[in-house]
């Protein structure tokens, strides 16, 4: 980084105790007759270790030809239609232009089978519309379309669980109101039409059930839900007790004896099992050993009923009684609960999985985070939506350098070439994208088990290593050659640092994707023969961190705060403000000082407390009150200085604190050889010398300077 001390300019600081004629003569007026001599050399000590020198940003040419998709294929079409279930590729199909293609995709393919493709082909069809050069259509057809068509299969089989699920629900509904005469199509139906079934098949002596699927069938989803679930059993078992009230009346023994065949058939219902004629008229305990003997109690769905059933004939009467009258159907609850708690766990465990792989995968990041936070705090719902969407929506990574000199560089290409840079900072605006840095993480191309790297900007278009084993973002052709050589496997950093990640070249083991004077290759560290394969940095060269994705530019006080560990992380500490802008210098806040740019002068650091001094002394609000130099340590081993142009500067001592010193005063301290002359270190700010307009004196521990337009600066002793 560029550190030179310029002190070619006049002075421009102040503080704030000054009055205004007082900044005007002494900060921004010379001394009448002033002629500033060079400043001596600072006896000063530099930090430890001399800052590492900045590279330069790589001149990229971006080639976007070469990004370009060659059309599909009529046997990559003949693929697509057979994977989309739309049988035969016919002419029509084969002969499309890519654009229409994915329209008949639309157009054609079972939105119930497969929704998301659907979507997707919209949404290809759409951009296209817009231009229709986008290589979207193409990239859909090549391998988008198997990547959506295959997510569809996968939830269509989770519908389909959940159907038999419903399917089986809505038949023990009808098996406990008595409803008979159904069939497999009035399982299958929608709701308001399975209601409008049940009122059909309602008896006479069902009237109450009958009036309110009438009522449910002109509802909505939400009351038809809410029929088919809850108030069917609920209206037939008002049915049921109006009738055993109907009966009492007539003959109450008769009664007795109904309500304990409806509360044993109930039972079965629950279960649910057949409910056999005969063992209705049973004693309580015969009809609990024939339920146990039943397929369905051995069944393990069924283990809290069969376990409450054996507890109950360990009983006495009184308990058979309780079991058979709402012991099942309390048993059959736990039963559920605990169902869909399996099913719910099984279904988190998916989401653990996904982690699982994630994590080992090296390279997403993003998805093991949600994953990791869905499966440990998510709803079910929020799992399930997991599964079937969110997974696929945290798959965009960008990738940055570890090598000191890189560090905050990304890998990054609009087409041909790929590079690793920060970007150019911009002028007006603290930062901004460095776009073309973002790259969707799938299963390799030539190898599902490894990975290829999509670019997040140029759809179809993946980093593949050229025939010279330079990486380049290239559009993929299809081909196996181009799917081996886009192909990458992840392995662990060869940096020390086990979350970083390296990747291995499917077409070419040993070799590595390595950043090497920010060109990207396909390098294996051991080869004299090419350049970018030596073995010096290899190991941090091949080591990638990866990250968000839509990364911004790097700042030159970023660049120097990741690349300087002496200067930044272990010297200013992590970061407390976000940079900012003032009259074209940076600045940036820091646990332990504060990090400046300049044009003039680079990035350069103030220490605390001589911070705090600057900035109370109007910083860079002031013109050319700008930084020179890093913060410098003593020889005595307790004080630190700042420079700045103008000259001026900052001294700091221990007891007595950071003060400001700058103009024809600075000029005659720093030719006595600043603290190290007889008059030591300063003790106060300049000021106005009392009593005597236009006269201005700094303090220094064994006497002072002053400085008159007549005189020019002269020191005194105590």
């Amino acid at each position: 980084m560029r550190r030179s001390l310029i002190v070619g300019r006049r002075p421009a600081g102040s503080i704030a105790v000054l009055t205004a004629v007082t900044v005007l003569c002494g900060l921004f007026t010379p001394a009448t007759g002033y002629a500033a001599p060079p400043a001596p050399s600072s006896p000063t000590v530099e930090a430890p270790a001399p800052p590492a020198p900045e590279a330069p940003v790589p001149r990229e040419s971006p080639d976007a030809t070469a990004a370009e998709l060659p059309s599909a294929t009529e046997t990559e079409k003949v693929r697509a239609v057979f994977e989309i279930e739309v049988g035969e590729a016919t002419k029509e199909w084969r002969e499309a232009t890519d654009m229409n293609f994915v329209f008949k995709v639309y157009d054609k393919i079972n939105a119930t089978n497969f929704p998301v493709t659907k979507a997707e082909a919209y949404r290809v069809y759409k951009v296209m519309l817009d231009n229709n050069a986008a290589p979207d259509a193409t990239a859909f057809i090549r391998t988008g379309v198997f990547d959506f068509a295959a997510r569809d299969r996968v939830e269509r089989q989770r519908r389909q669980e959940a159907w038999d699920r419903t399917v089986q629900l809505r038949r023990e509904i009808l098996i406990d109101a008595d409803i008979v005469g159904f069939d497999d199509v009035m399982l299958n139906d929608n709701d308001q039409m399975f209601i409008y079934k049940v009122y059909q098949k309602a008896r006479p002596e069902q009237p109450k059930l009958k009036q309110g699927a009438f009522d449910a069938f002109g509802g909505d989803a939400a009351v038809w839900k809410d029929f088919i679930e809850n108030k069917i059993r609920a209206l037939n078992h008002q049915d049921q007790l109006d009738y055993l009230d109907r009966l009492n009346q007539e003959n109450q023994e008769a009664a007795r004896r109904e309500a304990a065949r409806m509360a044993k058939k109930d039972a079965c219902d629950k279960v649910p099992v057949i409910a056999v004629a005969a063992w209705l008229d049973l004693a309580d305990d015969d009809f609990i050993r024939e339920l146990l003997k039943t397929p369905e109690l051995a069944d393990p769905a069924h283990r809290e009923i069969k376990d409450a059933a054996t507890v109950a004939l360990a009983g006495v009467a009184a308990d058979w009684d309780r079991y058979i009258r709402t012991g099942v159907a309390e048993a059959r609850a736990r039963d559920d609960a605990r169902i869909l708690r399996e099913r719910e766990e099984a279904d988190r465990q998916k989401v653990r999985d996904i982690k699982a792989k994630a994590d080992a995968s090296r390279l997403r990041p993003r998805l093991a985070a949600a994953a990791g936070d869905v499966a440990a705090n998510g709803t079910w719902d929020q799992v399930k939506d997991f599964l079937a969407r969110g997974q696929y929506t945290v798959l965009e990574q960008a990738f940055a350098g570890v090598t000191a000199g890189r560090r905050g560089w990304h890998v990054r290409s609009a087409g041909g070439d790929a590079w690793a840079t920060p970007g150019t900072q911009p002028s007006n605006v603290v930062t901004a994208p460095l776009g073309d840095a973002t790259w969707k993480i799938v299963p390799g191309l030539a190898d599902a088990n490894c990975f290829s790297l999509e670019s997040a900007t140029r759809v179809g278009s993946y980093l593949r290593i050229a025939p010279n084993l330079r990486v380049q973002l290239a559009g993929n052709d299809g081909t196996d050659v181009y799917k081996l050589n886009a192909t990458w496997c992840a392995k662990a950093g060869r940096d020390g640092n086990p979350t970083n990640v390296t990747l291995e070249a499917k077409a070419h083991p040993g070799r590595y994707l390595r950043q090497y004077w920010g060109e990207l290759w396909a390098a294996n560290g051991l080869s004299k023969e090419n350049n970018f394969d030596t073995d010096g940095n290899f190991s941090a060269d091949i080591s990638w961190i990866p990250v968000g994705p839509n990364p911004s530019i790097t700042t030159k006080i970023d660049e120097r705060w990741l690349n300087e560990d002496w200067w930044g992380w272990n010297g200013l500490g992590p970061q407390t403000q976000p940079e900012n802008i003032l009259n074209g210098i940076r600045y940036k806040r820091f646990q332990k000082g504060g990090a400046f740019w300049s044009a003039q002068h680079g990035v350069v650091r103030i220490m605390d407390p001589l911070l705090n001094k600057y900035l109370e002394s109007g910083g860079r609000n002031i013109p050319g009150f700008i930084p020179s130099g890093d913060t410098g340590y003593l020889p005595d081993g307790k004080g630190m200085r700042n420079l700045f142009a103008g000259p001026r500067g900052i001294w700091y001592h221990p007891n007595i604190g950071p003060k400001l010193i700058y103009g024809a005063i600075f000029d005659r301290w720093a030719a006595l050889q600043y603290e190290r002359s007889r008059l030591g270190y300063p003790t106060s700010d300049e000021m106005d010398f009392p009593g005597v307009p236009g006269k201005r004196v700094s303090y220094f521990q064994n006497g002072r300077i002053e400085h008159t337009a007549a005189e020019g600066a002269k020191e005194y002793y105590n």
